[in-house]
């Protein structure tokens, strides 16, 4: 009975560790699990803004004409934010009209490339 005894003990020791390394599997999986499901829904919706950036590429052309705009309409938005005196012989006025006047023509020159 002394050996079975010693060997029921070890029975349970052993049954008892891998109890033990099994619930500490499981949970390290759920918490991997739920880690993978929050990249597949990262990746997904940056794989729709990439698909987007796909479809509305701009020629070289087009997105410099594009920058321009944008820098016209940023210098147009700051003249009229800091609604300072402009030290030239030009007014604000009339440099923002100018202003608009060049974006007209670049988005004419988008629209007849097309």
């Amino acid at each position: 009975m002394n050996i079975l005894d010693r060997l029921n003990k070890y029975v349970y020791i052993a049954i008892y560790i891998l109890l033990v390394t099994t619930m500490i599997n499981g949970c390290n999986g759920c918490s991997s699990q739920k880690e993978n499901v929050k990249l597949r829904k990262e990746v997904d919706s940056l794989t729709i803004a990439v698909d987007a950036l796909k479809k509305s590429s701009y020629s070289r052309n087009e997105l410099d004409i594009r920058m321009q705009i944008e820098g016209y309409e940023v210098s147009k938005r700051m003249l009229y934010d800091q609604n300072a005196i402009v030290r030239t012989t030009v007014r604000p006025d009339d440099r923002m009209n100018a202003y608009d006047t060049k974006i007209k023509e670049l988005q004419e020159k988008i629209s007849s490339s097309k």
